[in-house]
């Protein structure tokens, strides 16, 4: 019995009736295609029942059609898992598969496991989450390497290998409505020193109460570098101070939970004697109680457009001149109140 030939490209665009070239660029996702084209196109390829051989196609364009994406593995890392999701997305529209390294936070040397990553999957790019993005020895390795990648929010924003929302710009807002409802007694709590988040966030703090006319008071202000039971030691000396704040704004939600935890067990009720606003919008935002009020950051957005810059700026060489920047929210629910006069 004689054994049925599989479709080549060659006849995708024989039947399409447009050129090779055209057919790899609609294969390889390419948005400047003109959509006639990708119609004729996409039906040859359902007409011919015809496969991508994936294999051939990296072994032609040297390429592995991976990208991998690093981050630090730690308990209720909400923020990552989000990245990824977005970045799958865009993968799947690209033409990608991506890879995922969990990384101990735990300051051991992390370049042994990328290089055994590079090593035995040669992906084409790497997406670095938030701290990665600052860590000098991991960029000479990609540096020295060629190989592309895009940071998440690094501290340095002028470069074209990143993505990152307006963090300072949406800790003011957050800042201002609690103002706008009579606190100016406003705590902030922060155990990422060091970290861009922390330093964008407490920029925002500082500007909302400057521009109300407000004197900071650093006896008000708890930043530290992460350590555990950080986030509990400060709630409870900002609570238990003479004059104590009547509103507090943590970096993020899981910190704001902690807040609550002690203002139950210092029998103060949220947000009566005391307002609480995070950042992030961590899905258990709306499960503590009162739900808490937050500023939404774009994180699944953030990685989808981290992969889709990644791969058709700088691994298929498109002109990309307009790079989204996703745009934080904020999120209202109950946890804020009127200053308690």
């Amino acid at each position: 019995m004689k054994e049925e030939k599989n479709s080549t490209i060659h006849d995708v665009a024989r039947l399409a009736n447009v050129s090779i070239k055209t057919v790899s660029r609609i294969l390889n996702n390419d948005p400047r295609v003109r959509e006639t084209n990708v119609v004729k196109v996409n039906k040859a390829i359902k007409d011919l029942d015809y496969k991508i051989d994936f294999n051939a196609r990296r072994l032609r364009t040297k390429q592995s059609y991976l990208i991998a994406v690093l981050y630090f593995d730690y308990r209720g890392n909400f923020y990552s898992n989000m990245v990824i999701g977005g970045a799958i997305s865009a993968c799947d529209e690209l033409g990608y598969d991506v890879l995922i390294r969990p990384l101990k936070f735990s300051g051991e040397n992390l370049m042994p496991s990328v290089v055994h990553m590079i090593e035995r999957s040669n992906p084409d790019g790497f997406i670095l989450i938030p701290p990665l993005g600052e860590n000098q020895e991991l960029l000479e390795l990609f540096n020295r390497k060629n190989i592309p990648i895009i940071r998440i929010s690094p501290r340095d924003i002028s470069g074209n290998d990143l993505v990152h929302c307006d963090e300072v710009t949406a800790t003011q807002k957050a800042i201002q409505y609690l103002i706008s409802h009579g606190h100016t007694e406003i705590g902030f709590i922060s155990y990422l020193v060091g970290h861009a988040a922390g330093s964008w966030r407490y920029e925002g703090y500082k500007k909302a109460l400057a521009e109300a006319g407000i004197e900071e008071r650093s006896e008000l202000v708890e930043q530290h570098a992460y350590q555990p039971n950080i986030v509990e030691h400060a709630a409870r000396r900002l609570l238990k101070l003479p004059k104590p704040p009547t509103a507090i704004f943590t970096i993020n939600d899981a910190s704001a939970s902690i807040v609550y935890r002690v203002a139950s067990q210092l029998n103060k009720k949220i947000p009566y004697d005391l307002s609480v606003m995070g950042f992030d919008d961590d899905p258990l935002a709306e499960y503590l109680w009162p739900p808490l009020s937050t500023v939404k950051q774009p994180v699944t957005e953030l990685g989808y457009e981290a992969a889709k810059l990644l791969i058709r700026k700088f691994i298929q060489k498109e002109d990309v001149t307009e790079i989204v920047k996703p745009k934080c929210e904020l999120l209202i629910r109950n946890s804020c109140g009127p200053l308690n006069t």
